[in-house]
């Protein structure tokens, strides 16, 4: 028995993918946009059916198999939280290279 049939014998399931999601945007005064790629982890909240008809039989996903609703319940939120973070992160990224046209990566100093 495969990892994925183990947790899928448990009461409480959620199928989780990753998916490589780029973030575009255009610099001011530029005509060519640019992108950040990011790899984001994504809970799938219908059957396995339902993915592979989705996505096919090739796309990797996991079965995560909870005893308890509540264990599943902070899965859920753990992956939510790592993905707003990183969704975060790159917005933080764009918005300094938008307010400095390059990527700004530390604090400004006045030294008078």
């Amino acid at each position: 028995m495969s990892n994925n049939e183990e947790a899928s014998q448990k009461p409480f399931t959620a199928i989780s993918y990753e998916e490589n999601v780029a973030f575009k945007y255009t610099l001011p005064g530029e005509v060519e946009s640019e992108s950040i790629e990011r790899e984001l982890t994504f809970i799938w909240e219908e059957g396995i059916e339902q993915f592979i008809e989705e996505y096919g039989a090739d796309k990797p996903y996991k079965v995560h198999g909870f005893v308890q609703q509540r264990a599943k319940e902070i899965f859920l939120e753990q992956i939510e939280g790592r993905t707003d973070d990183q969704i975060e992160e790159v917005q933080d990224e764009i918005a300094n290279k938008m307010k400095f046209g390059f990527e700004f990566t530390g604090p400004l100093h006045n030294d008078d």
